[in-house]
């Protein structure tokens, strides 16, 4: 089967990385596939340029058009001429599936009057029905929350909704050598006999690390608190990300117990945490919550997109409330104090994401929906 994906961008977001991963899943199972996307956002930014280097290290043929840019009237023309060649690119391929996995893109097809899949990644961004934005054939969500938006606020017939997870690669259930795990330790000066809670993502006010520092801090009593340490993993997203964390972090009694540490492959920061928080305040799913599970780390989550679909409370991780930093802490007190159960609760989030969020099987629930078209 060719599959034709369209992307608008290769840029440093879940939307991205879910297209490669899909791409190898599918390249795995025998299917060709081909790119049609704006390109990196950022020529120089060598992660991006990985990225685009991996999709055609899978084969994938890649097509490149150009991005608006300049005056309204450049960026209009420069429109025009971008769809003119994609709908020529389209004919062209003549692909068994189109996928849009931009689901602004969501037009081209329907121009043609071809079937086509989408897919709703992220509710937050507050999709709408437009010229731009088109209800597909068969319409994938990535949780519960964007199958009901996508029924409720976009207008889709229930039985053309599917939900199907991200899926990961099964490197993160592999165990690191206990060597590379402590010279991780050593280079970031992180305590050995200390609890570890971690964090991986980007560091802006929406990923609610106040509420984890508050939690902590204001929650917890000092027996506790004496024996942990933190780890945010991750880029500041702007300037005032990085003032808005440090005056955080200077203002707390904890600072000394707190590193912050530049986004790199999370792997092993996973095997090195004892405790993964993701207190995000918007999630469009929060796949790092199934890397640290994968990992056979404890995970702990807010509420937001995608909880439910990723864990089953008190079982194989936590849920707690949006925001609740004393709910948060009556979670993690016990956790902290009792390796037992975080090496339990560990354990069974490992087997729950081995078995429902892998690329292989994100790949074949999404091949399930490509055969409907053909």
């Amino acid at each position: 089967m060719k599959v034709l994906f369209l992307l608008s961008r290769i840029e440093k977001s879940g939307v991205t990385l879910h297209t490669l991963d899909l791409a190898q899943g599918l390249v795995d199972l025998g299917h060709e596939l081909v790119l049609i996307t704006g390109g990196i956002t950022d020529r120089n930014n060598e992660y991006l340029v990985k990225i685009e280097n991996d999709f055609k290290n899978l084969g994938t043929e890649v097509r490149t058009f150009k991005t608006p840019s300049g005056n309204i009237l450049n960026k209009i023309g420069i429109s025009t001429a971008a769809i003119y060649q994609i709908l020529k690119w389209i004919k062209e391929l003549k692909p068994d599936v189109i996928h849009s996995q931009s689901p602004n893109m969501s037009f081209l097809p329907w121009i043609l009057g071809k079937p086509f899949v989408s897919t709703i990644h992220n509710v937050n961004v507050q999709l709408e029905k437009s010229f731009k934005y088109k209800n597909p054939t068969q319409l994938i969500a990535i949780s519960r929350e964007s199958k009901e938006y996508g029924i409720e606020k976009l207008g889709a017939k229930p039985d053309s909704v599917s939900v199907i997870c991200h899926g990961i690669s099964k490197r993160y259930a592999e165990t690191s050598p206990e060597k590379e795990l402590t010279l991780l330790k050593q280079k970031y000066n992180l305590p050995k006999e200390k609890v570890i809670i971690g964090y991986v993502g980007r560091i802006t006010e929406d990923k609610g690390l106040d509420v984890l520092i508050t939690a902590l801090e204001k929650h917890l009593p000092t027996t506790t608190t004496d024996n942990i340490h933190i780890v945010f993993l991750g880029d500041y997203w702007l300037e005032p990300d990085e003032i808005w964390l440090q005056n955080i972090v200077e203002k707390s009694a904890l600072k000394n117990q707190i590193s912050i540490v530049p986004f790199q492959d999370p792997k092993p920061f996973y095997e090195v945490f004892d405790i993964f928080v993701l207190p995000s305040k918007y999630e469009a799913f929060g796949l790092v919550s199934i890397e640290a599970m994968m990992s056979k780390c404890c995970t702990v989550r807010t509420d937001t997109n995608g909880a439910l679909d990723q864990i089953d409370h008190d079982k194989e991780g936590y849920i707690f409330q949006n925001g609740n930093a004393k709910a948060l802490a009556a979670i993690l007190q016990p956790l902290i104090e009792n390796k037992e159960l975080r090496d339990s609760i560990a354990e069974n989030g490992k087997i729950k994401a081995l078995k429902n969020f892998t690329i292989e099987a994100m790949s074949k629930k999404t091949l399930a929906i490509y055969n409907k078209l053909t």
